[in-house]
């Protein structure tokens, strides 16, 4: 279109440029003059809505290329979310089936009703890890499920697991939490406290203590146990909470689940014991206090 407008003003030009040459033509002087301009008007109109068409052709597929980058960013979040929850339940739900497997190998001949009892924890464990693998399957298939995630009140249930694979928890909650602790953080705490007790099946050598202190807007966690094979001796004046080489992916999970709620984790030898030490920040405005499963 442009292309066309300075051709006809360039024939314009030409034309009336010819005939200004003669001196009878100097009475169309001011229609070329008004053609002139009008020629030099369309073609800075047609520049002009060129300019715009390929400024908004630009932009939408700005916009298009920024859409994509967010749906890109927001299923890789799911992904990683979705990988840590497998890690966490297969994890779990894996080594309280070992640990009761051992004990039930060693304990089916002196005691069979022990046995027993162990064989009945696995099934448990094993089906609730097979409903919890479908679960997360099924929200890799629709990532807007909303299922049902585990809260502060299944925490007695994941303790009751914990001391089924013949491992002591003593947990001390003060006070009680708020009634209104958010969905996602309480999640958060379930899955970090969930990792701290598996890793303690895992690699401890004893009772495990948990620790729970509620503040009017977070939750201080500690759970400690002795581990079966200490780094080092400790040493007296030994810096608290530092990281062994090697985090594993447990760790890392922890520290990411406790960061997307504002939180932190910290993890490492404090003399022979292994510490986990957790900080869940939560807006919570004053209401009756719930139940903390102790």
């Amino acid at each position: 279109f442009s292309s066309a407008i300075v051709g006809a003003t360039v024939i314009t030009g030409y034309l009336f440029g010819s005939q200004l040459l003669s001196a009878a033509s100097w009475s169309v002087l001011p229609l070329a003059a008004a053609v002139l301009i009008a020629a030099g008007f369309a073609l800075l109109l047609a520049w002009t809505v060129g300019a715009l068409v390929r400024t908004s052709l630009r932009a939408r597929r700005t916009q298009r290329e920024r859409e994509r980058a967010e749906r890109e960013r927001i299923e890789e979040q799911e992904r990683g979310r979705i990988a840590r929850d497998m890690h966490d339940v297969v994890g779990h739900s894996l080594a309280v089936i070992i640990a009761q497997a051992d004990g039930a190998r060693y304990a089916a001949d002196a005691d069979p009703q022990a046995g027993k009892d162990a064989l009945a924890t696995i099934s448990t464990t094993a089906r609730s890890a097979l409903a919890d693998v479908r679960l997360l399957l099924a929200q890799l298939r629709h990532s807007e499920g909303m299922a049902p995630q585990p809260m502060l009140n299944d925490l007695e249930s994941l303790y009751s697991q914990v001391r089924a694979a013949g491992l002591a928890v003593r947990v001390d909650v003060e006070p009680m939490p708020p009634a209104n602790v958010p969905a996602a953080v309480q999640l958060a705490i379930y899955r970090v406290l969930q990792e701290a007790l598996t890793n303690a099946i895992r690699h401890g050598n004893g009772d495990v203590e948990v620790t729970m202190r509620w503040l009017p807007d977070r939750l201080h966690l500690w759970a400690s146990n002795p581990v079966a094979e200490p780094v080092d001796p400790p040493a007296a004046d030994a810096a608290p909470l530092t990281d062994p080489a090697g985090v594993s992916h447990g760790i890392v999970g922890m520290r990411e689940r406790a960061r997307l709620v504002g939180g932190a984790v910290e993890a490492g030898m404090v003399g022979e014991l292994w510490v986990v030490r957790a900080t869940f920040p939560f807006a919570a405005e004053p209401q009756p206090h719930g139940s903390a499963a102790r």
